[in-house]
C-alpha cells in the first residue's frame, strides 16, 4: 500500500512538474510575442475582394505592430487550400488568416476537407459584404423582372459565374433561383477576380458577388446591379432595388473574419484581437475600406464564434433545398 501511494506521489508530482513547465513554456512564448513575422494566409487569388481588404486593414494593424505582417496568397480549391494552411499551421501566432463565411462552413459539409470549423480559434470579424446580380452595363436585361422572364422563358440558358462550387456566391445565386422559380447554370470559378473577369469578357451572362468585388465597375459604368441581396438598399448603390422587395426573401453576403488555429494562447489572441480592432476604426481605414465597397462590421471572438455557428445552421437548412 505504502508502495502505491509513493507511485501516486511521484506520478502527481511529475504531472504538476509538466503541467508548470508547459505553462512556463506558453508564458515565455506570449511574453516575447511577436518575435518575428507574421503570416497572414488570403485562401484566394489577389485583387479579389478579401485580399483587398485584408491589404488595407492589415497596412493599417501593422503601425501598431512591431514585427511585420506578411500576406500570403493561397488561392485553389474554392478556398481549401488555404484554409487548410491556415488551421493546420502550428498554434504559435506566427500564422493568421482570413475566412470567408458562410464558405468556411459550407466546403466542409459538402465534401470531405483536412479541416472543420472547430480548428479555428476567433479573433475578429472584418467586414459584411452584401450580394449582389449584376450585369453588364449594356446587357439586354436592364431590370431583374426582364433577367428573371428571359430565365423562365429559356430554362437553363441563362448562365451565372461564382466563386466556386458550394462556395457563398454560388449558394447565393442558387437560393435566388430557388425562390425566382427560375432555372440558371452555374459555372464556377477558383475566387472572385476570374469569375467577374468571364463576365467582363462576355463569357458568362451574369454574376453573383460581393459589393466590394463590382462596385467600382459599377461606378465607371462597366457593369450594372440588377438587384442586391440586403435587407435595405445600399447606401451608396441607392438606386438598385433590393430582392426582398421584389417579393424574394433571399438575404445573402460575406462575413470576413480572422482566426488563428485551435490552440493559439488566449494572451496572444487577445493582442491580435486588439491589434486589428483598432486597426479597423482608425480613421484611414475607415476612409480606405469605403472607398472600395467594404462594409466593415466588427465582431468580437465570441460573437464571431457564434456567427460561424449559425452560418453552419444556414447552410444545413437551405443547401439541401437548392440541389447544389
Amino acid at each position: 500500500m505504502r508502495k502505491a501511494f509513493k507511485l501516486f506521489g511521484v506520478l502527481f508530482t511529475a504531472a504538476a512538474l509538466f503541467t508548470a513547465c508547459g505553462k512556463e513554456k506558453e508564458t515565455e512564448l506570449t511574453t516575447k510575442y511577436p518575435s518575428k513575422a507574421v503570416n497572414v494566409i488570403v485562401a484566394y487569388k489577389a485583387g479579389g475582394g478579401t485580399d483587398v481588404g485584408a491589404r488595407i486593414l492589415v497596412s493599417e494593424a501593422q503601425k501598431s505592430f512591431s514585427q511585420p505582417f506578411v500576406i500570403v496568397n493561397k488561392p485553389g480549391a474554392d478556398g481549401e487550400i488555404g484554409y487548410t494552411e491556415l488551421l493546420k499551421a502550428k498554434p504559435d501566432g506566427y500564422t493568421i488568416g482570413f475566412i470567408n463565411l458562410p464558405t468556411f462552413v459550407s466546403i466542409p459539409l459538402q465534401r470531405k476537407t483536412n479541416f472543420k470549423k472547430e480548428d479555428a480559434a476567433a479573433i475578429m470579424n472584418h467586414v459584411f459584404d452584401p450580394g449582389v446580380l449584376a450585369v453588364k452595363a449594356d446587357s439586354k436585361w436592364q431590370t431583374l423582372e426582364d433577367f428573371i422572364e428571359d430565365a423562365k422563358a429559356n430554362p437553363d440558358k441563362l448562365t451565372v459565374s461564382n466563386n466556386g462550387t458550394g462556395a457563398s456566391n454560388h449558394i447565393g445565386a442558387a437560393h435566388f433561383a430557388y425562390e425566382a422559380g427560375v432555372k440558371i447554370t452555374h459555372v464556377p470559378f477558383g475566387g472572385s477576380t476570374d469569375m467577374i473577369a468571364a463576365l467582363r469578357g462576355n463569357h458568362v451572362d451574369a454574376t453573383v458577388a460581393k459589393i466590394s468585388e463590382v462596385g467600382n465597375l459599377v461606378k465607371n459604368n462597366e457593369l450594372r446591379i440588377l438587384a442586391t441581396f440586403t435587407e435595405k438598399r445600399l447606401e451608396n448603390f441607392s438606386e438598385v432595388p433590393t430582392l426582398k422587395e421584389k417579393g424574394y426573401n433571399v438575404l445573402f453576403g460575406s462575413a470576413r473574419a480572422i482566426v488563428a488555429p485551435k490552440g493559439t494562447p488566449d494572451e496572444i489572441i487577445n493582442i491580435l484581437h486588439t491589434t486589428f480592432k483598432t486597426a479597423l476604426e482608425a480613421p484611414e481605414n475607415v476612409e480606405k475600406s469605403n472607398n472600395s465597397n467594404l462594409p466593415l462590421q466588427y465582431m468580437s471572438p465570441e460573437e464571431l464564434t457564434n456567427y460561424i455557428n449559425e452560418q453552419e445552421i444556414y447552410i444545413k437548412e437551405i443547401v439541401p433545398k437548392l440541389g447544389i
